[in-house]
C-alpha cells in the first residue's frame, strides 16, 4: 500500500470516528444541546482537529442523516420487490420501519426531531437537503405502490395514503422512543389489518 492510499484510509477511519461519536452525542443531547466541543471530546480530538474535517455540527448532523438516508434506501430496495402486490409491498414498508428503529434506537433519537420538523436549520440550503435524504426511500416506496395500484387497479388516494404512512411512521417512532414496543407493534397490525379489510371489500 502506497502513503497516498495509506493516508485516504485513514482520512477514512478518522471521519468514521468522528461520526460515530456524533451520533453518540447527538442522541444523549440532542440537536440544540450539542456543541463542537462536545464532539470533539468524544471523538478525542483537539476542536481544531475537529473543525479541519467539518465547519459546523449541521454539517455533521447532515453526513450523519446522508448516511443513514442512503442505508435506508438500499435496505428497502433489498427487501421490497417490484414484483410484490399492493398488500406485500405495504406490510414491508411497515415491518420494515418497526425493525429498523428499534435496532437503531440511538440514530432514532436523531432522526425523528428532524422528521417532524422540530430541527430546523438556519441555512436554508442544509434544511432542504435534510428534506430530500428523507425523501430518497420515500419516492422508491412511492413509486412501487403507484405501480401495484395501477396494476391491480386499486381505487385508493396515494397522496392520502403516503400521508398516512408518514404519520404511522412518526408514531411508531414515538412508541419506541418511549419504550413502547408492543404498541408500536399493535398500530402497524391494525393499520395493515384494516388495509387488508378495505382489500377484501373492494
Amino acid at each position: 500500500m502506497g502513503i497516498k492510499e495509506r493516508r485516504e484510509r485513514e482520512e477514512q477511519a478518522r471521519l468514521s470516528s468522528i461520526l460515530h461519536a456524533a451520533e453518540s452525542v447527538f442522541a444523549a443531547n440532542g440537536y440544540y444541546q450539542t456543541r463542537m466541543e462536545d464532539i470533539a471530546e468524544a471523538a478525542e480530538l483537539a476542536k481544531g482537529t475537529l473543525y479541519y474535517y467539518f465547519t459546523s455540527k449541521d454539517e455533521i448532523y447532515l453526513q450523519l442523516l446522508e448516511r443513514e438516508s442512503n442505508r435506508v434506501l438500499q435496505e428497502v430496495k433489498t427487501r421490497v420487490s417490484e414484483k410484490a402486490s399492493f398488500s406485500q409491498i405495504l406490510r414491508e414498508t411497515i415491518h420494515f420501519y418497526l425493525e429498523y428503529f428499534e435496532q437503531n434506537h440511538s440514530f432514532l433519537k436523531i432522526f425523528f426531531p428532524c422528521m417532524c420538523g422540530i430541527v430546523r436549520f438556519e441555512d436554508h440550503q442544509l434544511l432542504r437537503k435534510s428534506t430530500m435524504n428523507f425523501e430518497h426511500h420515500g419516492k422508491f416506496i412511492r413509486q412501487a405502490l403507484e405501480k401495484r395500484m395501477v396494476l391491480e387497479e386499486l381505487p385508493f388516494d396515494l397522496e392520502k395514503l403516503m400521508m398516512f404512512i408518514r404519520t404511522l411512521q412518526i408514531g411508531i417512532g414515538m412508541k419506541l422512543l418511549e419504550g413502547n414496543k408492543t404498541e408500536a407493534e399493535a398500530a402497524a397490525d391494525f393499520f395493515l389489518g384494516l388495509m387488508e379489510k378495505v382489500m377484501e371489500d373492494l
